[in-house]
């Protein structure tokens, strides 16, 4: 019982809605490592999803933002943009497993923020797309807030995840942790279509050794460096936290220069 999986996956639009302007060999190696992915998913039969996610200006904006923000919703409705290219769905909402992560987070003197309603874009609604296409699994979406300066701490993130995955762990319940966002990426930005693929592949390499003392050490302008999209990788440091001992394999990696983003998709072997 309890974590039986964890992944992660990138979620640029073009994953989705231009996906024939990616080089074929770029797509197809992409597309394959997304259906690895499902397969693991499905054979671990997990009962609920936790999603360390991020969002575009969807559900906030400069008049409120919060480090973190919980959803405890029955259900969720996505994707909100219509050009998307993935049908409108709702996803149920797994409240008892939100409430147990808030309270946990409250008792650490970690206060995250919490939301009864969330609208889901192409941030949430791609993975669950790729990994759970029936969006059928309950899912706890866990918002960071990788928009507006300032942003939280990749320690605090790790703290958080570690915080998720204790709760996750005394539940009678199969459960799978799943971070998405990233890689190196500035969308709408000065140095749109910049990658830096040398920034990701050694993200990469930490995330596959397990190497949680690196990844604490970075900082939101390490992560900024590669690109205001790359601090979406604070949901991966998140997942890292949530582990506890672990190993990584990456499924795919490539540098989509169409798609303007780095993707990188990794699954992982954890302990306690």
């Amino acid at each position: 019982m309890s974590l039986v999986h964890c992944s992660a996956i990138s979620h640029a639009p073009g994953y989705i809605a231009w996906v024939d302007a990616a080089p074929v060999e770029q797509k197809d190696a992409l597309y394959a490592g997304a259906e690895t992915l499902r397969a693991a998913l499905a054979a671990a039969e997990v009962d609920e999803l936790v999603l360390f996610t991020s969002e575009h200006w969807t559900n906030f904006f400069y008049d409120h933002v919060s480090p973190f923000c919980i959803g405890r919703a029955e259900s969720y409705h996505g994707p909100v943009e219509p050009w998307l290219k993935i049908e409108k769905k709702t996803v149920p909402g797994a409240t008892e497993l939100s409430e147990e992560i808030l309270a946990a987070a409250y008792a650490r003197d970690m206060m995250p923020g919490f939301a009864q309603e969330l609208a889901f874009d192409h941030g949430t609604m791609i993975p669950l797309n790729f990994l759970t296409p029936g969006m059928d699994v309950p899912v706890v979406p866990i918002i960071i807030n990788t928009l507006a300066p300032p942003q939280p701490s990749p320690a605090s993130c790790f703290e958080l995840g570690r915080i998720v995955g204790e709760v996750v762990r005394k539940r009678n319940k199969r459960v799978a942790i799943i971070a998405t966002g990233g890689m190196s990426h500035d969308p709408g930005e000065r140095n749109h279509g910049f990658i830096d693929e040398a920034f990701d592949r050694r993200f990469l390499e930490l995330m596959a050794a397990g190497d949680t003392e690196a990844l604490k050490q970075y900082t939101v302008a390490d992560l900024g460096a590669a690109g205001a999209g790359a601090i979406e990788l604070l949901g991966w440091i998140a997942l890292a936290g949530a582990m506890g001992k672990f190993t990584g394999e990456v499924v795919a990696y490539e540098a989509v220069v169409p798609w303007a983003t780095g993707m990188g998709l990794m699954r992982f072997d954890h302990s306690a």
